[in-house]
């Protein structure tokens, strides 16, 4: 394998500079592209071979001002979403893909095809995804074993196609990683090193086994998510109606909000403001897609209009077989996953196929049982989610005599309240029900599956072990849920990884306001982690 002359040069440069600074850990990044995030990368004693980002305002204040990071290949997602080599590597030097080595990734290749949904604009063939899958795998191995990093750091679990090839094959390599991981406790992420294990956080169950702690020993942000959680029905802020209409409409709206127009015109700005949308609309956007697909505003949005109607369609299907819960029959409560998303991308395995779960409970529960399934009401509002279902999808549900569909406004507190139990892939529903007193049979990876109350299941058997328990009496023991949360208090991090999530999580005390405080954490947490 060789590299083109600058591209070696840069190469050498890097490796000197490394050994003349011999405590620096050679390191690849992947996005961590927001200003806030940059900082954080900035602030960390890492020599940065490869980059790979592609959001505006990284591309202005790093990818385009080498001063910065003289050394460092940067890789434009764009680019790196259609196989297109980061500028300067020549990759005819690349050796063919030996056939026994790309069976070994069959695992990889299949979440792979499936990942690429989530970037696909143009309908591209699957003979083309698997090609391009191919060339992935080729690329990055060919970087990653002669660039030789010490460590690669993701901004969060992969879960798009790309990404994920580098995690299978780093992992294969015995490459360290680490990735920030958003839990369902607001304020709180953890910097993980594996998509299906936290090591960290089971030491830390393992070191205090013995001991009993209260809730006085936690944290005043972790007590608070323990108490308001047992006792206040509320959904995450990203789940609520008034989010979510507003991110819809955004999408596929031609014109502003009526609430935005409002708020122009209250300040004297609405001709101003209007006159900027237009010309909004005309300007010509790239989005990360699996062929090239630069359109106009207007064009995308216009795009998203067809998708809806798709969207609309399943939920039509959907509205016809629903019933109404009977809270007095025994049942299981499945609340399905908004997809494509992180949850069942990475972290379901085989079970991004819900479908798959949904039939070995409906094959192991009593007689006398049901299993009430709910749809997330973000499947028919949010973007690429028209790539996640198909026509039929409910009817393939209720196909067994025991399952059901109910409507999506349905109050998913009182369906936990009432089952038996809740199931999911890795949904914040079972975490809810563990903290109000409910089972939660969970089937793919989580960062709670380590807590009391959580039965992993991956097959008919230990779905099976699982309805013993439950039907014997099994409740999650409070104790051991909070000795859980005392763990998960020693392992994790203040703040957030995204501004997303800045002070929007009002279910929680926080007690990170704003970017700099958030950089000094995240910072101070990866330090932490680069020294052991």
């Amino acid at each position: 394998m060789s590299y083109k002359t600058k591209n070696q040069n840069k190469i050498q440069n890097n490796r000197s500079h490394q050994s003349s600074t011999s405590k620096k850990m050679r390191a690849m990044i992947f996005d961590f592209h927001s200003k806030m995030l940059t900082e954080v990368i900035k602030s960390l004693p890492l020599d940065i071979a490869y980059w790979t980002a592609g959001k505006r305002d990284f591309m202005s204040d790093v990818f385009n001002n080498k001063a910065l990071f003289p050394n460092t290949i940067f890789h434009n997602s764009n680019d790196a979403v259609l196989g297109i080599p980061a500028e300067g590597i020549d990759v005819s030097f690349f050796k063919p893909l030996d056939p026994t080595f790309i069976k070994s990734f069959f695992e990889c290749e299949i979440s792979s095809l499936i990942m690429m949904d989530s970037t696909d604009w143009t309908q591209t063939p699957l003979s083309k995804k698997m090609h391009l899958y191919h060339v992935y795998l080729k690329y990055w191995y060919g970087v990653l074993t002669t660039l030789k990093p010490d460590i690669i750091l993701f901004n969060d679990p992969p879960h798009m196609s790309y990404k994920y090839v580098v995690y299978c094959l780093a992992k294969s390599l015995g490459i360290r990683q680490l990735m920030l991981r958003n839990t369902q406790i607001a304020g709180r992420v953890l910097i993980a090193d594996d998509v299906a294990d936290c090591k960290k956080l089971r030491a830390s169950l393992e070191k205090n086994a013995q001991k009993i702690f209260s809730l006085g020993d936690l944290s005043p942000d972790i007590r608070d998510h323990y108490e308001k959680k047992r006792a206040v029905d509320k959904s995450p802020f990203y789940f609520r109606a008034e989010n979510t209409k507003e991110r819809s409409h955004q999408l596929s709206g031609f014109l502003p909000s009526t609430r935005a127009i409002g708020k122009n015109i209250k300040e004297g700005t609405f001709f101003k403001t209007f006159f900027s949308y237009i010309r909004m609309l005309r300007m010509k956007n790239e989005t990360l897609s699996l062929e090239r697909f630069r359109k106009p505003a207007w064009a995308i949005k216009l795009q998203e209009r067809k998708w809806q109607k798709i969207k609309n369609e399943f939920k039509k299907e959907y509205e016809i077989y629903q019933i109404q819960p009977d809270y007095t029959k025994k049942y299981i409560y499945i609340p399905l996953h908004r997809q494509p998303e992180l949850s069942t991308l990475t972290d379901g395995d085989v079970f991004i196929d819900q479908l798959l779960m949904i039939d070995i409970l409906s094959n192991v529960i009593p007689s006398d049982w049901v299993i009430y399934a709910k749809e997330s009401p973000l499947q028919w509002l949010m973007p690429r989610t028209h790539v996640a279902r198909f026509k039929g999808y409910t009817e393939e549900i209720i196909k067994k005599k025991n399952v059901f569909v109910v409507p999506a406004r349905v109050s998913t507190f009182d369906l936990i309240k009432n089952a038996h139990a809740v199931a999911t892939v890795n949904g914040t529903p079972a975490w809810e029900a563990v903290l109000r007193g409910k089972p939660a049979l969970v089937f793919g990876y989580s960062w709670y599956i380590y807590c009391d109350g959580m039965l992993r299941v991956r097959d008919m058997e230990s779905a099976k072990d699982a309805l013993k328990k439950i039907q014997a009496g099994y409740k999650p023991d409070q104790q051991k849920v909070i000795n859980f949360l005392k763990a998960i208090d020693e392992v994790t991090t203040r703040g957030y990884r995204d501004e997303r999530f800045r002070n929007k999580d009002d279910a929680n005390i926080t007690f990170i306001k704003n970017d700099e405080e958030n950089i000094k954490s995240l910072t101070a947490g990866f330090l932490k982690e680069l020294r052991q």
